[in-house]
């Protein structure tokens, strides 16, 4: 066996907020409710912002329902303005995901504003974290 140096990858680990507008600005590209696909515009809008709140916050939100959602959020965040926001945000997704509305176009383009809104009330500025981990050549 060779001894050597063994090789090693760094991986730049971004804060939950970054990740979350970086996703939010992705999904806007994609045009999804302009397309016709507004189901799948709301269950990807609410998976970001789920996903978000499960990194920032530490609770398993893309497992909860809407209602468990809010209830973490007020024991985790001190702002009622953020717990309203994120209701009206969930439950105009639920509609749609669930109950076949239909929305107008502003609520859909509120969507996105809700979601922008909701990460920038909530972030924390972090440093971004660079990790190093050895890299397995098999």
């Amino acid at each position: 066996k060779k001894m050597g140096v063994i090789p090693q990858k760094k991986i730049v680990k971004l804060p939950p907020f970054r990740v979350a507008l970086n996703s939010l600005s992705e999904l806007e590209s994609k045009k999804l409710w302009q397309q016709g696909m507004i189901k799948e515009y709301h269950s990807e809008i609410t998976g970001i912002i789920r996903k978000y709140y499960e990194d920032r916050f530490n609770f398993r939100a893309l497992e909860m329902t809407s209602a468990e959602v809010l209830d973490s959020l007020a024991d985790k965040d001190n702002s009622n303005n953020v717990v309203e926001i994120t209701r009206d945000f969930l439950n105009n997704a639920d509609l749609v995901k669930f109950a076949k509305f239909k929305p107008i176009p502003t609520i859909n383009e509120d969507m996105m504003k809700q979601a922008y809104e909701i990460v920038n009330m909530t972030k924390v500025e972090e440093e971004v974290k660079v990790e190093t981990v050895e890299v397995n050549n098999v």
